[in-house]
């Protein structure tokens, strides 16, 4: 009927009060801009939860917390079995009887099928990764691997509609679960772009707040610090990176941002600083966007992993130049040597592109203004 409002039942398997990564920040921008003609009803859990406060409100959304429980110690996996989850979004969809059942993340597939066979909805599934390929780059197990694989295609194969955020990520899915063309659309990431511009004000405000003079170097590097991907990332910084750097250029700090970074502690060297968490709101100082522009050079040196990498997408749009390995930047459209320097590996290769880009203000100044454009 005109004017009727679409329902749509959006299963998240943690908190995003505050985003704290990639995939809270897409599912938060998805709360924030919710359409007027859709009323989308979310399910959230306090797994990864910072304890913020609700800060979006808008007359089409609801959101809805699953209570606590045992269970959220398993983490994502928690969602293939935790019957305080399947209650909650049983309870929720018997209230608001949605139109579509949205699964964020993989792990909320089996729930989403629960509900697509209680209530006869279509169901779609937003492939943030793929997860079966993230986790084989990882080293995991064979039998893990293979657990997830098979999982994996349930997922694809019950999903009526499924979500990529890259055209590589599309490619891997047709290829390994064999998913026609035409149920994988492709929705890219994107920054905030009126949040994430380079601001030459903020840009001294940070500087001044860590001791750093003006014409210091500062290398950043931006992650979700409890995961293996970006844990081996500070690794590599700490181990094959930094030495180097520092031998021909002493004057040069790293900021490595993000939270839970306790256990990587080992690594801290003098001339790092590891912030924690730093919010991405508009209205919180510093926030994300400040410290880009307080660096020059953003670093990306990852070697596993899937799906596309906000933090590239947030450092263009702050104008930064950007040194990154050819995974890290996998499923995004920039043109190396014009908007980015890549290299194969975290490897003598990827040092020699940073001390490049330290060496020339110039190249700093076009690789950061190409990517953003």
């Amino acid at each position: 009927m005109p004017g009727e409002l679409r329902k749509v039942l959006m299963l998240v398997p943690c908190d995003v009060f505050p985003p704290v990564d990639g995939n809270s920040m897409n599912i938060y921008n998805i709360m924030k801009y919710v359409p007027e003609t859709s009323r989308l009803s979310v399910l959230l859990s306090r797994v990864f939860s910072q304890g913020g406060e609700i800060d979006l409100f808008h007359q089409n959304l609801g959101i809805t917390y699953c209570p606590e429980s045992y269970f959220d110690r398993y983490k994502y996996k928690s969602f293939l079995f935790n019957p305080y989850y399947y209650r909650a979004a049983h309870q929720l969809m018997s209230r608001t009887r949605a139109d579509v059942i949205q699964c964020q993340v993989l792990f909320t597939c089996l729930v989403g099928y629960f509900l697509k066979r209680s209530f006869g909805k279509p169901l779609v599934l937003v492939q943030e990764n793929v997860e079966y390929l993230k986790y084989k780059r990882f080293g995991s197990s064979a039998a893990s691997t293979y657990l997830l694989r098979r999982l994996e295609e349930f997922g694809c194969r019950v999903a009526d509609k499924i979500v990529a955020v890259s055209e590589d990520d599309k490619r891997f899915m047709k290829e390994i679960y064999g998913i026609p063309d035409e149920k994988i659309d492709v929705i890219h990431h994107c920054a905030d772009r009126e949040l994430f511009r380079y601001d030459e004000e903020a840009r001294g405000t940070i500087r001044e707040l860590h001791n750093l003079s003006p014409d210091e170097i500062v290398l950043t590097f931006v992650g979700k610090l409890d995961t293996i991907p970006n844990a081996r990332a500070v690794r590599y910084i700490a181990e094959r990176i930094y030495p180097d750097i520092l031998a021909q250029c002493p004057r040069t700090t790293f900021f490595i941002i993000g939270q839970n970074h306790e256990k990587l502690l080992d690594f801290k060297r003098e001339r790092m600083v590891l912030t924690g968490f730093v919010s991405t709101r508009k209205d919180v100082h510093p926030n994300m966007a400040d410290y880009l522009s307080a660096s020059d050079i953003v670093l990306i040196p990852l070697d596993s992993g899937s799906g596309t990498r906000l933090k590239i997408l947030e450092a263009a749009a702050c104008s930064r130049a950007i040194v990154s390995s050819e995974i890290g930047a996998e499923g995004l459209e920039f043109v190396d040597g014009e908007e980015i320097l890549l290299t194969k590996d975290v490897d003598s290769e990827f040092i020699q592109s940073v001390l490049r880009v330290i060496a020339d203000p110039a190249l700093r100044k076009s690789l950061g203004e190409r990517a953003r454009q």
